[in-house]
Parts: C-alpha cells; sequence; structure tokens
C-alpha cells in the first residue's frame, strides 16, 4: 500500500519547477491586482515552507544536494495535479 502511494504522489525536478513557476506567476499578479505586499506575502510563505522542510530533512540526518532536493520537491512537487 505505502509503495502505492508514493507512486501516485510521486514528483520530479522539472514537476517542481513548474510549481515554482506557478508560484512567481500568482505572486506577481497578486502583486498587481492586490498589492506588493499581497505577492511578497505569497511568495514569503513559499519560501518559509521550503526552509521548514529543509529544517526537517537536516534534522533527520540529510545533507547537502539531497536535502535540498527534497525540500524543493515537497515544496513545489503539487503541480502534478494542476
Amino acid at each position: 500500500m505505502r509503495k502505492v502511494l508514493r507512486e501516485v504522489i510521486r514528483a520530479d525536478l522539472r514537476t517542481a519547477h513548474f510549481g515554482l513557476g506557478i508560484v512567481i506567476v500568482a505572486s506577481v499578479i497578486m502583486a498587481f491586482l492586490v498589492g506588493p505586499a499581497a505577492g511578497a506575502l505569497l511568495a514569503g510563505a513559499f519560501g518559509a515552507l521550503f526552509l521548514g522542510a529543509l529544517g526537517v530533512m537536516f534534522i533527520r540526518g540529510i545533507r547537502g544536494p539531497d536535502a535540498r532536493r527534497r525540500a524543493y520537491l515537497f515544496t513545489f512537487g503539487w503541480a502534478n495535479w494542476v
């Protein structure tokens, strides 16, 4: 069951890059329509999520590029469902 679930929610770097692009575009649109603070808030929320995920990776003992990749995939890999 866990293996099937992992396959369903698996994200790759291409998908995560797409998710990052969506966040950037959404932040710019919010900055123009609502105000610069709203765009910065959205971008900052995803930045905080990335840093939190990176902190969890360090606590789990994962270091270096692998920790950054895993945190990046966790933060922006949701683009699979867009």
